[in-house]
């Protein structure tokens, strides 16, 4: 008869009851294919104001980009961008949804999808220069939320 032995609870499980769940505390950063930085950065950077921070890895096809949170984004550049399949996204929550709207699409940004979701986020979606799906919302509660179907 062979019995299993009982892997040692870690003592950060031991601190959260034993339960054995992660406790993840923010993201740390999202990762964007692009096949051209240069006109990556336009976006991002110029456009969005990300500002890019110094590398910490020797890989000179990856910019590294950081929001004032600290959440980074880093651009890595190749020739299979975008990445597929096309629900692959990252979202930035910005401060007037309205305002972000109109510098983009005056920027030539056209607005692929919007809606408001049912906790009230207002959110749309924008192809960025090398066609990765970027989404922009609100905070929950924003807007008047749609009944559930």
């Amino acid at each position: 008869m062979t019995t299993r032995r009982k892997a040692p609870e870690s003592s950060a499980a031991a601190g959260r009851g034993g339960t054995g769940k992660l406790k993840i505390a923010q993201i740390n950063h999202v990762t964007t294919m692009v096949k051209d930085t240069a006109r990556a950065m336009k976006f991002y950077h110029d456009l969005l104001g990300i500002k890019q921070i110094q590398s910490q890895v020797p890989n000179p096809n990856i910019t590294w980009l950081q929001l004032d949170n600290g959440v980074m984004v880093h651009l890595i550049e190749t020739p299979d961008a975008p990445a597929k399949p096309s629900n692959i996204h990252h979202a930035f929550e910005v401060v007037n949804l309205e305002e972000t709207k109109k510098i983009l699409q005056d920027s030539g940004y056209p607005v692929k999808r919007e809606g408001v979701r049912f906790d009230g986020q207002a959110y749309f979606f924008i192809d960025d220069p090398d066609g990765n799906s970027v989404e922009f919302c609100t905070k929950s509660g924003y807007a008047p939320a749609p009944p559930r179907p």
